[in-house]
């Protein structure tokens, strides 16, 4: 009995570790004893404590079960290793010496970073205490981040720098980071990656919840629950990291939110009229005018919101200011109007890695192995920008594509890439389908993973990386919550049977 209690509350401890640890991207004690350059998230470490405490006996055990969103993810994961084997065959371009199995090594190490935080998450979550556990971990972690970047948005705005402990603690002991002038990056590498973890986990939490009107905690200040003031300081936060990925993804979920708002506002006005006209020909005309009416109405909306947006971004950020002058488009092109916008390196990235992918278009070159092809496919605009030039003579890593759905493209071919995208198909039906569960929680893991999976689609633009744990972590709780037992409050009432008599 002893031992049993012990072993439950290490798990406690060890998930609690975790939740808490999140934060941290670049970890350097696991940086430096691997050797790697930026993604290290320190909750690896106890994720290997649970990984071998808890989820290898529960694998071993007559319980372990396999959940079925998890299928195409190991279908993927196969194509991957297949792809990477297969890598061997391919006659590499001398550059840099290729280390083709110490790429392919890295590169499968951080696909199985990514696939143990969503394993862990989706198995282990057996009960809606532990939902509510690891929920109230990650708000916990959540709150670090804002109030360390608010701490640095303080200090850099009060003292244009930053004292020489906080550069200390951001470069040694939290991240292999830096800071940035008048951005904040919390815990994170760098500003881009602080607004990928709020997108990607914090903020559609924090969203979900909110709309839901559902909490884990007990604790209000004018009746706003601690969900509700993490969603202002995380959207605060998410604006001082000036990361223009960043924004437009939360623009986009807040976009989508809307649009489920109007499409739910056009159906209740849709059957309103109808039941007040009597005449079937004046009910068809209706019925064809009032959605596109409205859905012409949508549009301009969005468009002038986006517009706005842009308009503000313009004149906030500096790298932004040539965004409505189009006459570049004409003088110099489009990559030169994205230099312009400082933001060229990342589609000369996008369309050496296209090139890649139509000389290897069913499995790819191999995870990892992609940089190696730079300069033979690098197009020709490319070797004008100092940021490409840097990193294909200056610098020693291997180049990589700076996007998710090109390094997927690149790396494991139209296998891969479709077999991923099934995976996050599958998520997406799971979140829709506990948008409609009885219980609060559940509804709110519903909401946040679509907020989520909107997010991504922007965020895989920009971050490239599988170790990353944010989205994996919260499409765990998905799979999770799709087959947790009710609790007592929310679970429907046992059909009482009835005698002949009575019925």
């Amino acid at each position: 009995m002893q031992i049993k209690r012990w072993y439950r509350d290490l798990q406690y401890i060890l998930w609690g570790g975790v939740g808490l640890l999140l934060p941290l991207t670049s970890f350097p004690l696991i940086a430096q004893r691997f050797n790697i350059h930026s993604v290290a998230p320190a909750a690896a470490l106890p994720l290997v404590g649970l990984l071998l405490l808890w989820y290898l006996p529960y694998l071993i055990s007559s319980v372990g079960y396999l959940p079925h969103q998890a299928i195409p993810l190991f279908v993927f994961a196969t194509i991957a290793v297949l792809s990477s084997l297969l890598s061997f065959f391919i006659p590499f371009p001398p550059f840099r010496s290729p280390d083709i199995w110490s790429n392919i090594r890295e590169g499968l190490l951080t696909l199985g970073i990514g696939g143990a935080f969503y394993m862990l998450t989706a198995t282990w979550i057996q009960s809606s205490k532990r939902l509510e556990f690891v929920l109230r971990l990650l708000h916990l972690g959540g709150i670090i981040v804002i109030f360390w970047s608010f701490w640095q948005a303080f200090v850099w705005y009060t003292r244009q720098g930053y004292p020489t402990w906080m550069f200390v603690l951001q470069s040694h002991l939290t991240s292999n980071g830096r800071l940035f002038d008048q951005r904040v990056t919390g815990l994170a590498f760098e500003p881009s990656w602080l607004a990928h973890q709020l997108n990607l986990l914090y903020l559609p939490l924090w969203l979900a919840a909110t709309l839901q009107r559902a909490s884990v905690f007990r604790f209000r200040v004018l009746g706003l629950s601690l969900e509700n003031l993490c969603l202002l300081g995380g959207g605060a936060v998410l604006f001082l990291s000036f990361s223009r990925v960043g924004w437009l993804a939360f623009l986009c979920t807040l976009a989508y939110l809307i649009l489920r708002a109007n499409l739910a506002l056009i159906r209740w006005l849709q059957a309103q009229i109808q039941k007040r006209l009597r005449l079937s020909l004046a009910r068809w005309m209706i019925k064809l005018a009032v959605p596109s009416g409205l859905a012409l109405a949508l549009v301009t909306a969005y468009a002038s919101l986006f517009l706005g947006a842009g308009f503000v971004l313009s004149r906030l950020d500096p790298r932004m200011r040539d965004l409505f002058r189009f006459e570049f488009v004409r003088t110099e092109g489009w990559v030169g109007y994205a230099n312009r916008l400082v933001f060229a390196e990342r589609l000369v990235y996008w369309q050496t890695g296209y090139r890649i992918f139509a000389d290897y278009p069913w499995l790819g070159v191999g995870l990892g192995n992609a940089g190696y092809f730079f300069p033979q496919k690098m197009v020709a605009f490319g070797w004008a920008l100092t940021e490409v030039q840097d990193l294909m003579f200056r610098n020693s890593f291997i180049p990589n594509t700076k996007s998710l759905w090109v390094r997927l493209l690149t790396e494991t071919g139209i296998l891969g890439f479709v077999t991923f995208l099934t995976w996050l198909y599958v998520l997406w039906a799971t979140a829709r389908s506990l948008e409609h569960a009885p219980d609060p929680h559940q509804r709110t893991i519903g909401w946040a993973t679509s907020l989520g999976l909107i997010a991504l689609l922007v965020e895989g633009f920009s971050v490239d990386t599988f170790a990353l744990p944010y989205f994996w972590t919260l499409f765990g709780l998905a799979t999770a919550s799709t087959s947790l037992p009710l609790s007592p409050i929310h679970a429907p009432a046992p059909l009482e049977r009835k005698t002949p008599r009575e019925a």
